[in-house]
């Protein structure tokens, strides 16, 4: 899960059933150039190893998630470092974590909401929230 990224509110062809692979990639790499504004070059030679909409049945009117694997994890924080440029649209990038981790950082987020709040500057690094360049033990 080190390389892999996934992406919302790409839309989704479901109307054959269940949209290709292929289909996702080409979807993807044109997202990444329009939306993400990264330069035509840099994303055609991006080499990805797997793209793939979140596995679950395609529900009409609703939109699965893009599960991107990198080869390279130069290219993986090239896209993440993009995430300014959705600000205000129906899209968003997001880094994948195994469950475990995921549990862990919704627990931390209300501390870091609380931190900022309180003008201190904090952020959450995998599953350690630090609050003014310290570590907070849990």
């Amino acid at each position: 899960m080190r390389n892999n990224l996934i992406l919302t509110g790409i839309e989704e062809d479901n109307t054959t059933g269940n949209e290709p692979p292929a289909v996702t990639e080409t979807k993807l790499r044109a997202f990444l150039k329009e939306k993400l504004k990264l330069a035509s070059d840099a994303v055609d030679a991006m080499r990805l190893e797997r793209v793939h909409r979140s596995p679950s049945h395609p529900v009409t009117g609703k939109v699965r998630s893009v599960v991107v694997k990198f080869a390279f994890f130069k290219d993986r924080e090239e896209v993440r470092r993009q995430w300014p440029e959705l600000k205000g649209s129906p899209y968003n990038v997001f880094e994948q974590f195994p469950p475990e981790i995921q549990e862990k950082r919704r627990r931390l987020v209300p501390k870091m909401k609380e931190a900022k709040r309180g003008g201190k500057k904090a952020w959450i690094a995998y599953d350690t929230l630090y609050i003014d360049g310290r570590p907070v033990s849990q």
